[in-house]
């Protein structure tokens, strides 16, 4: 069995730790997180870096924080945009979307993935998402994805969206993850040390009904670090 972890954060780098673990996405949540994770990736190329500035901390957004953050991006294509998205529970909306707005045309203009955070927010981000061609979009990975099923077939409209599932697969209690179709699956900790990969992963597979969605996930996961390419 092979895993990569495809949303963990720098305090918790899940291939150190999870024996089938081969690779981890490790997403940074502001500025201060780059360098940490370019030194990370550095000393082992099984970590892939996400850089971007996470909702809950736009408030700790510099001057030129999107220059430097361009500038980051181009040194290596595989480097992901991300953590970055809305958050209804937190202040400041219109500075989220703002810098949302920066670091998601960013992706656009580069060709990264995201890694889409999104809480109570997605009629925010059908608006955001409804101003571009649909061909322009990159490839979007719907983080910790738990949501109903109308916003699961809304973002089922956009080709290259990916569900990303951490513990929330443990108590699947509304059928979201039999919804979701397999060649559109990750699995991920979110940085959570309680969660274990390989449980998801068999939890997931026991409500496919389908053991060979093992591969898939992983094959899922490695189309996503190729910006939506087959890898």
């Amino acid at each position: 069995m092979k895993i990569i972890d495809a949303h963990t954060h720098i305090d918790y780098i899940t291939c150190d730790i999870q024996p089938d673990v081969v690779g981890a996405v490790c997403c940074a949540t502001m500025e201060s997180d780059w360098k940490k994770i370019v030194d990370l990736i550095d000393k082992d190329k099984r970590v892939y870096g996400a850089f971007g500035v996470h909702p809950w901390f736009v408030d700790s957004v510099e001057q030129g924080f999107d220059v430097r953050m361009e500038n980051l991006l181009k040194t290596d294509s595989n480097y992901m945009v991300g953590e970055i998205g809305l958050d209804k529970h937190k202040p400041n909306m219109e500075k989220q979307i703002e810098i949302f707005k920066i670091q998601f045309d960013m992706a656009i203009k580069l060709n990264r993935s995201v890694c889409l955070h999104c809480v109570g927010a997605w009629d925010k981000i059908f608006y955001i998402l409804k101003q571009y061609n649909k061909l322009d979009l990159p490839t979007i990975v719907a983080h910790d994805f738990n949501e109903n099923v109308d916003v699961l077939k809304q973002l089922l409209k956009y080709e290259n969206i990916f569900f990303s599932i951490g513990k929330n697969a443990l108590y699947d209690r509304n059928n979201r993850i039999e919804q979701i179709p397999n060649d559109k699956l990750l699995v991920e900790t979110d940085g959570k040390k309680e969660v274990v990969l390989k449980d998801v992963l068999l939890k997931i597979a026991q409500i496919k009904n389908d053991e060979n969605i093992l591969n898939i996930i992983y094959e899922n996961t490695l189309k996503v670090l190729n910006h939506g390419q087959i890898a």
